[in-house]
């Protein structure tokens, strides 16, 4: 088997020859890995200006932002979340941009066998706060507080 040195952002999508980006696919997987990438290539600059930022969930956003009005594939945001450091979880930080008081639509799609297609939407954009994590923690633990105030008002205790 031979391994090939690969970007595992492509150039066209902003990524650099860095240690952090390189990557030893073998042949076959390399093809493969073109061949994915290459149905994506009409979003190569939407890509680049997204995956420039450091928190995955402005990446995602700002990938939403530059496709608004369009129904963006599942597929597209897991790359652009993934740009600067694989996310294992690219759904829930697609849902932590509602914290910070984003809204998209969702729309789910039968595929070919039992596979379902997911594309999002976006709705309503906000200004990024200063420190993207710190506000998400900060909605959470206010969320909480209201949920706890609402179900402890709720059953006549104050």
């Amino acid at each position: 088997m031979v391994l090939e040195v690969d970007l595992k952002v492509p150039p066209e999508w902003g990524g650099i020859a860095d240690p952090e980006n390189l990557q030893p696919p073998c042949e076959d997987c390399l093809k493969g890995k073109r061949q994915y990438q290459e149905t994506y290539a009409s979003y190569s600059e939407q890509i680049r200006h997204a995956a420039d930022f450091d928190e995955p969930q402005r990446r995602i956003g700002e990938l939403l932002l530059a496709l608004r009005n369009e129904w963006v594939p599942s597929e597209l945001i897991g790359i652009v979340a993934s740009a600067k450091e694989y996310q294992t979880d690219h759904e829930k930080r697609t849902r932590e941009l509602r914290l910070l008081w984003w809204d998209y639509k969702v729309r789910k799609e039968r595929g070919e066998g039992a596979r379902t297609r997911v594309y999002y939407r976006l709705i309503q954009s906000a200004p990024w706060p200063e420190n993207i994590p710190a506000a998400i923690v900060a909605e959470e633990k206010r969320r909480r507080a209201a949920k706890g105030r609402k179900s402890a008002g709720s059953d006549g205790t104050q």
